[in-house]
């Protein structure tokens, strides 16, 4: 069984994980979203993208050893230790007794942001077999390998760790990221703004809330120190993605409403100027209150104002339906909230409810 915690104990070592994983997510996002799948991290390896069939068995488990390192990688003590750790993941993935399809296949990742250069041992007037997996050649199946490589690496996996009907399912990867964590948040916010371009207003935030997600679930502990992939708590599942990405564009075209109406809306419902300058972070808070079943005042409103279409009827500008839905609500409930935050809710809600955000 492998160690199921102990990721969790060095959390704050594994920045790195995490990024690959953001990075991964965005390189391949398009055809990723068409499939039904989440995401666990600490949790039979450093990371692992598991996908679902119609039924809701698993079809395939990408799992991804990843590590940084100031040099190349080669076939040293080191190196082969993790393959013959690699390969001992497959086995877990094939004993863990979650459903899957008849068609059911997995393949194991080791990750890396340097050069990985594999060779055969040297032989005398023989030709050293070399296979280089970096930024121009950024993956290699060990299937591939020339038999000369496998055999520089193969005897050297301890055989307590070896297990050699997995070695086919190990694949080499290059990942383009920088050595430093400033480095990294450029690479990951441009990766965001090529996504979702002008859709958001706040690519840094996507990322720094994606690595919040990531982080909730890299620090769950496995139920009872035992690692099984139907754990849902160790899970960050598609919808809960689209749910993220879903806030940020909702906020932004709420933002864009606001900024068209700011001054009529501000006028009739008596905003003041400093309120009025923290209006991209305050209908942020809205989204994020609105998925929060302790925020009940905020649901309140949500579910008001998408009840209330009728109001919509009445009204040839938005700014006034705005500020109508207000006056309705607060004649209604007398809320607790501060007025503000009952007009920004009601936007927010607004922009959602209306279908404003397609």
């Amino acid at each position: 069984m492998v160690s199921s915690n102990s990721g969790v104990d060095g959390a704050s070592g594994y920045s790195f994980q995490r990024c690959c994983v953001v990075f991964l997510l965005f390189e391949d996002y398009e055809s990723i979203n068409l499939e039904n799948y989440f995401i666990c991290l600490e949790h039979h390896e450093d990371f692992l993208f598991a996908f679902l069939d119609e039924k809701g068995d698993l079809k395939q488990i990408d799992t991804y050893q990843a590590k940084k390192s100031r040099d190349d990688w080669k076939i040293d003590a080191d190196f082969c230790e993790i393959i013959g750790k690699i390969t001992a993941v497959g086995k877990e993935l094939l004993k863990d007794d979650y459903p899957k399809s008849g068609d059911y296949k997995h393949t194991l990742h080791f990750l890396t942001n340097k050069n990985i250069v594999l060779k055969g041992k040297k032989e005398a007037k023989k030709k050293t077999q070399t296979e280089k997996i970096q930024v121009s050649n950024k993956s290699a199946r060990y299937m591939d390998l020339h038999q000369d490589i496998k055999n520089n690496i193969e005897p050297r996996i301890s055989k307590s760790i070896l297990e050699g009907t997995q070695l086919d399912y190990i694949e080499f990867q290059y990942i383009d990221l920088p050595q430093s964590y400033s480095g990294w948040q450029r690479v990951l916010t441009g990766l965001s703004t090529e996504q979702f371009g002008s859709d958001v207003n706040d690519h840094e935030a996507v990322i720094s809330t994606l690595m919040r997600l990531l982080q909730e679930i890299e620090q769950t502990y496995n139920d009872n120190n035992v690692v099984l992939l139907s754990d849902r708590s160790k899970r960050l599942t598609r919808n809960k993605i689209n749910e993220t990405f879903d806030m940020f564009t909702e906020s932004k075209k709420s933002f864009d409403l606001w900024r068209m109406y700011s001054e009529k809306i501000s006028k009739d419902l008596e905003i003041k100027l400093p309120i009025q300058r923290r209006a991209k972070e305050l209908l942020e808070n809205c989204f994020d209150y609105f998925k929060d079943i302790q925020q009940v005042e905020y649901r309140k409103i949500y579910q008001f104002v998408k009840s209330r279409t009728d109001i919509d009827e009445l009204h040839v500008s938005e700014a006034d339906c705005i500020v109508d839905l207000y006056r309705c609500y607060l004649s209604e409930y007398n809320p607790r909230l501060e007025s503000h935050m009952v007009a920004f809710s009601v936007i927010a809600a607004y922009v959602e409810t209306r279908g404003m955000c397609a």
